[in-house]
């Protein structure tokens, strides 16, 4: 793969990590360690964080540095209801609706991938990105995922986003009580 600007190695490999791990709720992303673990400067560090935090994975903090986003119950449950309203969207703008499949993950993969309006499916992808981090949480409150009804994929979709709205609390609960870091 080719990278233009050359803080998009870090950039993919930083956003890698917070969607890997747990909710990081406000601590603190060392520019240090990053940049050590990552064998960079703090150039492309800084460029990267920068470029998260105006995607909403990160904050800037007052004095330069940057902490996790903090999420609430109520915020999460906004998340997961902004998510939803995208997926109906991209399901509606398919340009190619053969063979979707039924597994939900999935299924919000390809809308993704298939969408015509390129910015709403962007938008999309950054919104899971920063509910990636609770993946493990829903796991654990909602169980195992039946697949949706090839013939209802959009009533499908919105109930498998509203089970998640309505669980906010319950998933956030689940996700924080997940092993640290290492």
């Amino acid at each position: 793969m080719s990278w233009n600007d050359p803080s998009e190695p870090v950039l993919a490999a930083v956003r890698a990590k917070l969607s890997l791990g747990s909710p990081l709720q406000g601590a603190a992303l060392s520019i240090n360690a990053i940049a050590a673990e990552l064998g960079v400067s703090h150039t492309p560090v800084r460029e990267a964080l920068a470029r998260l935090a105006g995607e909403g994975l990160v904050v800037r903090t007052v004095g330069g540095g940057y902490v996790g986003v903090v999420h609430d119950a109520v915020s999460l449950s906004e998340l997961y209801g902004f998510a939803g309203l995208l997926a109906g969207w991209l399901l509606k703008d398919l340009r190619d609706a053969a063979g979707l499949p039924t597994n939900s993950a999935d299924l919000l993969t390809v809308l993704d991938e298939r969408a015509v309006n390129r910015a709403l499916a962007a938008e999309h992808r950054r919104v899971r990105v920063q509910l990636a981090p609770f993946a493990q949480g829903e796991a654990m409150v909602l169980g195992a995922e039946r697949p949706l009804l090839a013939g209802r994929l959009g009533e499908g979709l919105r109930r498998w986003h509203l089970r998640r709205v309505r669980r906010s609390g319950a998933i956030l609960a689940a996700s924080l009580t997940r092993p640290s870091r290492p």
